[in-house]
């Protein structure tokens, strides 16, 4: 159950009809900039499909659930929705993720099962003593009394960029049958 205020990661999928295409992406278009504007919105990436196929997704983050819920109710959504419907073959699928759920979620995958938080805690805390560790070794030249503010952003946003773009991705790989185990 995802906590009330964490960002949330919402991703959707709709299948769009044979020939819809086109005036589908042009209302996900003008939509947007609305939904950007609304409150608690913190982005939105598009997912076209590969050749051949029509399922479009959409990656949004929100504040809070609480954010993603009042989204979901507002008039300008459920116009939205309404307005797309005869483009669509059914209705849309939504997923949730918060907190650390992102970084676990094969690629290419919809999120059905999340593993529990123990689970994710472990790998994360394992990706983060070998990325602090790096780091250090990295910044073992910097003078500990010289700039140590700056020291401590460039160190921190070198662990963050390794922990998203490198290591969790791996140790995501790596421990993928123990994260998620076949139904």
């Amino acid at each position: 159950m995802e906590a009330a205020n964490e960002p949330l990661t919402v991703i959707v999928s709709r299948m769009v009809r044979p020939g819809c295409e086109s005036a589908f992406e042009d209302a996900v278009k003008a939509f947007i900039p609305k939904a950007l504007a609304f409150p608690g919105h913190l982005g939105v990436h598009m997912l076209r499909p590969p050749p051949g196929e029509r399922s479009y997704g959409a990656v949004l983050k929100f504040r809070s659930q609480q954010d993603w819920n009042a989204f979901r109710q507002s008039t300008a959504y459920l116009m939205f929705l309404t307005g797309i419907q005869p483009f669509l073959e059914g209705p849309q699928h939504e997923d949730t993720m918060c907190g650390l759920e992102s970084w676990f979620t094969p690629m290419g995958q919809r999120v059905t099962r999340v593993p529990p938080r123990w689970k994710m805690a472990l790998v994360t805390w394992i990706g983060v003593c070998i990325v602090v560790y790096l780091v250090k070794l990295a910044l073992w030249w910097w003078p500990l009394d010289w700039l140590d503010g700056l020291r401590f952003l460039v160190a921190n946003a070198l662990v963050v960029g390794a922990l998203t773009w490198a290591v969790m991705p791996i140790l995501n790989r790596l421990f993928r049958s123990w994260l998620h185990p076949p139904a």
